[in-house]
């Protein structure tokens, strides 16, 4: 009786054993597993990091670009107006020097007026 003891002793044992190494490996593989889900989601994190980057590079110089030809464009324009309103002080400009006068005195009355 005591070898059928020890016998269903050492199954015991034994089928433990196996248990064990059994959840070793699961455990090993498990670890691989998310290493490697980890390294990979690490690695798609820094492509889309440098993605990011090189397209807010990218809006950055186009902003640049767009920025400089805007300025080009108001400044152009700009001087327009200000060779039309040149041309059309020249050739009547007493409408201007009413309508200085008149915000002038306009102004001056409104200053004097808080005294």
């Amino acid at each position: 009786m005591p070898n059928a003891i020890m016998s269903g002793s050492e199954k015991i044992t034994e089928a433990l054993k196996l248990l064990e190494d059994a959840a070793r490996d699961k455990k090993d593989e498990l670890r691989n597993l998310m290493a490697n889900k980890y390294a990979h989601l690490k690695d798609v994190a820094a492509d889309t990091e440098h993605d990011i980057k090189e397209s807010l590079a990218i809006a950055k110089k186009r902003t640049a670009d767009a920025l400089a030809k805007a300025t080009d464009i108001g400044e152009k324009r700009a001087k327009e107006i200000a060779g039309e309103v040149d041309e059309s002080v020249h050739e009547n400009p007493w409408p201007y020097i009413g309508g200085v006068a008149l915000a002038s005195l306009l102004i001056g009355y409104i200053l004097g007026r808080n005294k």
